[in-house]
């Protein structure tokens, strides 16, 4: 699929079924269109494979709300603790930053209680950067009460498809970051980014880095044209709309995410130098180094927060129908009314109106080739 291969396959957020009920009924038409995967008589395999896909589930899709429960029942003892904030890891302990009182602003390490990591299952990390914890200062710092989240972003974890990797919690934007060259912009890895946000019901941005190395009109035009902000930046020089980038965060949550190496942290320096994260170079094939390790939040003088976040090559989704992912592409959702099918994929229905849009240059061939990969390639794995 134009060259993303299995690389840039996407993401595992939390499933909101409820919301993507809604998306459906609101694109649904009269009685009279055919609903017909039985009426699809040549395409029998290919019927069976998205049927079987249709049915599954995963033990992530009601993850928030599993959390949010739990943390209700084991919120009693939040009045014995100090309310603080998760703004990062060091090994097995978790820094907090105290939210409250004569110590606001203070950062500890802290050890977590057992009984919070053994109820909270189906994740790789119980907990995430963002979280809103309670401290109990007993002989050490220890995490003893956890709040319900607002939101969180999250993914299958690389090594494990039957975990979900929760990167950050209580977000205001999502801010993805993309280089144009060094390495090369993946078009495949920003809608991923995208389908998280929209899943999620968060705001993205998209920061278009290394703006002296190529031209981001292209990419600009089409991400301004699905209502997204884009900004092209230098971060080395302090070039391009750096300002504008700083305006948009202002007093807001928001998470730095992309692949390795398109220039996060240097983002996050040339925003906040006082902060003077590590950064470093591009590896010889292309795909990045890692330098941030694990999240990290940064307090911001306007009461702000921005979280750093490792770079990665390698994204999948679970737990999502194609339907699910057709009506969260909000290009691809705009024809899904038009289409023969009501349960169309847009992958080999006859009378498709979104395979028509794209040949008639209305959705992006680089957009309708992200769908197809995520479709294709994660949910059939």
């Amino acid at each position: 699929m134009a060259g993303f291969g299995n690389k840039y396959k996407g993401t595992n957020p939390n499933h909101n079924r409820q919301g993507l009920g809604r998306l459906r009924r609101a694109h649904a038409t009269d009685g009279n269109r055919i609903g017909g995967w039985e009426r699809i008589a040549d395409d029998d395999e290919k019927t069976d494979k998205h049927a079987q896909v249709q049915k599954r589930s995963h033990a992530g899709e009601h993850l928030l709300a599993k959390f949010n429960r739990l943390a209700g029942v084991l919120g009693a003892s939040a009045a014995l603790g100090e309310p603080a904030e998760i703004c990062g890891f060091q090994g097995k302990e978790v820094m907090v930053r105290l939210a409250d009182g004569a110590s606001k602003g203070e950062e500890l390490l802290c050890t977590v209680r057992q009984v919070l990591k053994k109820q909270v299952k189906g994740v790789k990390n119980p907990l995430c950067v963002g979280d809103r914890v309670h401290v109990e200062r007993l002989p050490d710092p220890v995490i003893s009460a956890i709040s319900p989240r607002r939101n969180q972003l999250a993914r299958a974890d690389s090594h494990n498809r039957s975990l979900i990797h929760v990167f950050a919690a209580n977000i205001d934007r999502l801010v993805i970051v993309s280089a144009l060259r060094e390495p090369d912009i993946k078009y495949g890895l920003i809608d991923r980014y995208l389908l998280i946000a929209a899943l999620n019901d968060i705001p993205a941005a998209l920061v278009l880095n290394k703006a002296d190395l190529a031209d981001p009109a292209p990419a600009v035009e089409l991400y301004r044209a699905l209502g997204i902000p884009v900004f092209a930046t230098d971060c080395i020089t302090g070039g391009g709309d750096l300002p504008a980038v700083k305006e948009l965060l202002h007093g807001r949550t928001c998470v730095v995410a992309g692949q390795s190496g398109v220039g996060k942290s240097s983002l996050v320096n040339a925003l906040h130098p006082q902060f003077r994260v590590r950064t470093g170079t591009v590896a010889e094939e292309g795909f990045g180094r890692h330098t941030t390790t694990s999240s990290r939040s940064y307090a911001l003088p306007d009461g702000g927060r921005l979280i750093d976040t490792p770079g990665i090559r390698e994204c999948t989704i679970t737990g999502l129908e194609a339907m699910d992912i057709a009506l969260l592409f909000a290009d691809l959702a705009s024809f899904q009314p038009m289409c023969h099918f009501t349960d169309c994929t847009h992958l080999h229905e006859p009378d498709c109106a979104v395979r028509s849009a794209v040949e008639s240059g209305a959705i992006a061939p680089s957009r309708y080739d992200s769908y197809c990969s995520i479709v294709d390639e994660d949910l059939t794995a």
